[in-house]
């Protein structure tokens, strides 16, 4: 092809058609600069595509991220709830003249257990470290870093750093000093709420743990400080359920919002 208009432009020197050839050039250039335009804008479109193919990516691995989380969360309220209803009738029987009898207290569930909490991250990650203007909508980006850098930190600070959210430490002294060891067993953690569907990516904690039975109630009810502990641990304990309880609510909201952006970007 390039020959062929070589050759046309020689001729038309060698005839001396100096204004053929002048338009025949500004011809000649103007398609050479339509193809350059063309090439351009297929390569901006494949480069868009493969952009897009990958933002529907991240944002599905974002999701899988989310409902993950959602799982650990909400194993972790289905505890904190079940601790504050044994605590709570303890603390009655303490202060009050119920009779433990009636009230049916699970000690070791009253107790609890040290929870933590792990959320998925990576690819949010990546996200802000190498992919940062994939996302083409800014809001539901905005929205997304909200969630991890905020929401998501002030929950596993709660949950895992503040020693004075660390209510199973704070009462382990009094537990040890109250209670001992009965020779039965039993699980803190029921089926309903340690069960992972199968599912290989979660953790399925499901240990048995030693009931334990109060060594003299009466000792244990006059023990003022233990009362006082065990009423700032409900306190708290609210606390962290209204932070699970709100944070679970946000996530569902971002899975659906990322879902909607899916579905109108098809």
């Amino acid at each position: 092809m390039i020959k062929f208009f070589r050759n046309i432009r020689q001729r038309m020197v060698n005839e001396n058609r100096v204004s053929k050839y002048l338009l025949y050039a500004t011809g000649e250039i103007i398609l050479v600069v339509i193809g350059i335009l063309i090439a351009l804008n297929i390569n901006m479109y494949n480069g868009d595509r493969k952009d897009r193919a990958q933002e529907r990516v991240l944002l599905e691995t974002i999701q899988q991220d989310l409902r993950r989380d959602t799982v650990d969360m909400q194993m972790n309220l289905s505890l904190h709830r079940s601790t504050l209803v044994e605590e709570s009738k303890l603390l009655e029987w303490m202060i009050g003249t119920a009779d433990t009898t009636g009230l049916a207290i699970r000690y070791t569930d009253a107790f609890g257990i040290d929870l933590i909490l792990t959320t998925h991250r990576s690819t949010y990650m990546n996200l802000q470290k190498h992919d940062v203007g994939l996302l083409r909508d800014h809001e539901l980006h905005e929205r997304i870093e909200r969630h991890y850098d905020f929401f998501y930190t002030v929950m596993e600070t709660v949950e895992n750093s503040l020693p004075s959210y660390d209510m199973y430490s704070r009462k382990a002294p009094y537990f040890e000093r109250h209670f001992r060891v009965k020779s039965t067993t039993s699980g803190l953690f029921h089926p309903d709420t340690a069960s992972n569907g199968g599912k290989e990516d979660y953790l399925n904690a499901n240990p048995q743990r030693y009931d334990l039975e109060p060594i003299d109630l009466e000792a244990m009810r006059a023990d003022n400080a233990f009362q006082v502990v065990l009423s700032e641990c409900i306190v708290q304990r609210k606390v962290v359920i209204q932070f699970y309880t709100d944070l679970l609510e946000r996530t569902a909201l971002l899975d659906g919002s990322i879902s909607a952006y899916l579905n109108k970007t098809e």
